[in-house]
């Protein structure tokens, strides 16, 4: 049998698609059955980067979704690419498929319809609000798993998926036809193409048949309309929920419902229907609270010399049981995008105009005509500069778009940080400095995930602000629980692990694991230094700068990496969050109880500079030249339009 990574043993093949082959496999370490997909690929050398960038989308986007979706999407445990083959090591579902359910059983029963419904609209609802959402695109029997001991519905085969972006672009046809809808047959996938196949795939676990073999003949008179005639073939399925399957299933995306939640509203709101109590509850939980908005008048003019804006609007969270809007936009999250439904409004004290002179009353009349004409105009405004028309959205382009894959997003970072945009490189050193402690071998391929590293290493002023809200200890070298006066810009040291984990929780953030490190000091082109690959004294606060202390952070602005993260080496060595581990194909013994250092300090020489170096410590380590920096995931960024 295949040993991968000396560590999977492959078993029986389980399946094969377009993109990949699965394997059961057993983890020889922890001994757990796992499953273990192969990207398949031609082997045209050509295609080489085209294969290792599709391995790192759906590697990336597996990492981040699984962790998340409270078991209705498979963990991802590891990726790996060995002999240009690429790997990814996910959780094992115990369990069946829903094509394997209908071999075994047949027709499926209107309270099991529902189940598979609610199940499945949870994980759409989850992956379609994230803060980059994506689309599945290929929903079918297939894909949705059913856990043995719990019945929970698991959608599994991300291998497809689209980020979603707020540029309507085209993008290379993907699924499968028969539970696909027209707008993505053409390139133009929407959250309600996700709807369409559920709804679909829901039809075929009620007749036990396949679409095509449903579909109404004389509907085949006209291409573009595809209606099936399958009530009569599922008669335990009642007249309520057959109407809401036609609903999700029809040819107009505006026509469908708005989003999974709508959807799921929709069904446990219908008394008849099986649902169970739990599962009611929950949705109905998702329905925002309405907000009461103050209704004022605005004057422009209340003063001589004075002028005043309209005030910004409330927030106002829309309905998910409304009707779609006729412009909604298929790139944006359907919580944005939802027709909005009317607030419950409290009217502020009627205002005596008719007691005041006809001249006095006008101003008033005359401002707020003018605030709402200038609040329109800005609004028009915003809308010309930001939301593609209906033309663009709905005829293919003329010369072909940027692909889903060469898109690039702006990002605002939170204020303080650098956006690291993630990718593929190879971690670690090909060959060892020291052979006697060979940490950092061997070079390895890792895909990290986009995410925000701070600019700078935390000051000895951003610490005290920290412990004088929290209580905290002090760092041990501090006077009287303060730093001297003239270091407030200086690096803190004297930190434990614990110290640095506390005040990034505090701070809303975290630390960066020691991949995030190292992939920010050294970016895909694999620098062996935040600059590039020769060491240069005079780009950082080592032992060769003989200054003996630590300095301000940001004094060494020309050894700074591309994207403006500055004393990734030097100064003070940095925490991670990780603790020791060899790196796969290494037969070290990990150095029990210790975290990853990074980064080198003053006090050491250049070689512990290295962005590949690894340095072992005890996590209750304090030491003048030992500090830290925070990271933060991209899904706090705001995301705007991308660039060309």
């Amino acid at each position: 049998m295949t040993l991968l990574q000396n560590r999977y043993r492959l078993g029986e093949e389980l399946g094969q698609g377009s993109f990949g082959k699965t394997y059961l496999a057993t983890d020889t370490h922890l001994n757990r059955k796992c499953v273990v997909k192969e990207l398949i690929w031609s082997g045209d050398p050509k295609m080489v980067n085209e294969v290792r960038n599709r391995f790192a989308q759906e590697a990336l986007m597996l990492q981040g979704l699984g962790y998340g979706s409270q078991g209705g999407i498979p963990e991802l445990y590891a990726y790996f690419s060995e002999n240009e083959r690429h790997y990814l090591v996910q959780e094992w579902i115990d369990g069946e498929t829903l094509t394997q359910k209908l071999k075994r059983e047949g027709p499926q029963t209107e309270a099991a319809t529902v189940h598979l419904l609610l199940g499945a609209l949870r994980v759409l609802d989850y992956i379609h609000t994230r803060p980059i959402p994506i689309i599945h695109r290929d929903i079918k029997p297939d894909n949705i798993m059913l856990r043995r001991t719990t019945g929970q519905v698991v959608l599994i085969d991300f291998g497809v998926v689209k980020v979603v972006t707020p540029l309507k672009a085209w993008t290379i046809m993907a699924g499968t036809k028969e539970y696909m809808p027209k707008e993505q047959d053409d390139g133009y996938p929407v959250f309600a193409s996700d709807l369409y196949a559920l709804g679909m795939t829901a039809i075929h676990y009620a007749t036990n048949q396949s679409p095509p073999s449903l579909v109404d003949p004389t509907s085949l008179v006209d291409p573009s309309s595809r209606k099936l005639n399958w009530r009569g073939k599922a008669p335990q399925i009642s007249k309520e929920l057959a109407d809401l399957l036609d609903r999700a299933t029809r040819d107009d995306p505006q026509e469908r419902f708005s989003s999974a939640r709508e959807f799921a509203l929709a069904i446990v709101q219908i008394p008849t229907l099986p649902v169970p109590a739990e599962e009611k509850a929950y949705w109905l939980a998702q329905i925002p609270p309405a907000q009461d908005v103050e209704v004022k008048t605005l004057f422009l003019f209340s003063s001589p010399g004075k002028s005043f804006a309209p005030p910004p609007s409330p927030a106002v969270q829309p309905s998910p049981v409304s009707v779609p809007s006729a412009t909604s936009d298929p790139s944006l999250a359907p919580t944005s995008r939802n027709a909005a439904a009317q607030p419950h409004v409290k009217a502020a004290p009627a205002i005596q105009m008719l007691s005041q002179p006809p001249t006095r009353r006008l101003l008033p009349l005359f401002s707020l005509t003018l605030a709402l004409a200038l609040f329109l105009a800005a609004g028009l405004l915003m809308w010309w500069i930001f939301i593609p028309t209906t033309s663009q959205s709905t005829s293919k382009p003329t010369q072909q778009p940027l692909s889903q894959e060469t898109q690039v997003l702006s990002v605002i970072p939170p204020e303080g940080m650098a956006f690291i945009p993630g990718g593929v490189f190879r971690m670690g050193s090909p060959s060892a400095e020291d052979p006697a402690k060979p940490y950092e071998v061997p070079a390895h391929e890792v895909i990290v995930s986009p995410f925000f590293i701070d600019k700078y290493e935390v000051t000895n002023a951003a610490y005290a602000a920290f412990v004088k809200a929290t209580g905290h200890p002090a760092p041990p070298d501090w006077k009287n629980g303060t730093y001297p006066v003239s270091k407030a810009n200086y690096p803190v040291g004297n930190v434990s692990w614990e110290d640095a984990r506390a005040y990034a929780a505090w701070a809303g953030k975290r630390l960066p694991t020691e991949a995030e490190w190292e992939f920010a000091a050294r970016g895909t082109e694999g620098r062996r230094y935040p600059w590039g690959n020769e060491f240069n004294r005079w780009l950082l606060n080592s032992a060769e700068t003989n200054v003996g202390h630590t300095e301000p952070v940001g004094s060494f602005p020309a050894g700074a990496t591309p994207e403006g993260v500055f004393d990734l080496a030097g100064n003070v060595a940095e925490w991670t969050a990780s603790d020791d581990a060899p790196y796969p194909g290494s037969a070290r013994k990990p150095v029990p109880g210790t975290k990853i250092v990074r980064g080198g300090g003053f006090s050491l020489p250049g070689k512990y500079a290295a962005a590949t170096k690894r340095t072992q410590v005890p996590p209750d380590t304090r030491d003048p030249a030992l500090g830290f920096r925070c990271a933060r995931d991209v899904e706090t960024a705001t995301v705007q339009k991308p660039m060309n």
